[in-house]
């Protein structure tokens, strides 16, 4: 199921259509002392790593927009640089 509200788009000669999609997932490579979550745009290499720390940050910024969307109270965000928003 799509997470975004985007066009279709081709993912090359031949392959057809697909809709926009983000993928998470939980990696570890062998020179990394601990595992990194990874946030991409579906099957590219187009996204970032995440530490722990950062995944919940983003994990709770992301539960107040979807509160915030449908009129339920959020708790206070908190932004990069120690930026706080209401």
């Amino acid at each position: 199921m799509p997470l975004i509200l985007e066009d279709a788009q081709e993912m090359g000669p031949g392959l057809g259509w697909q809709p926009e999609h983000v993928v998470v997932s939980l990696d570890q490579g062998v020179r990394e002392e601990a595992p990194r979550i990874w946030c991409g745009k579906g099957v590219t290499n187009q996204g970032w790593h995440l530490t722990e720390d950062e995944a919940r940050r983003l994990a709770g910024t992301l539960t107040a927009a979807a509160n915030l969307s449908v009129g339920e109270p959020a708790d206070q965000l908190q932004l990069p640089f120690g930026i706080v928003a209401a």
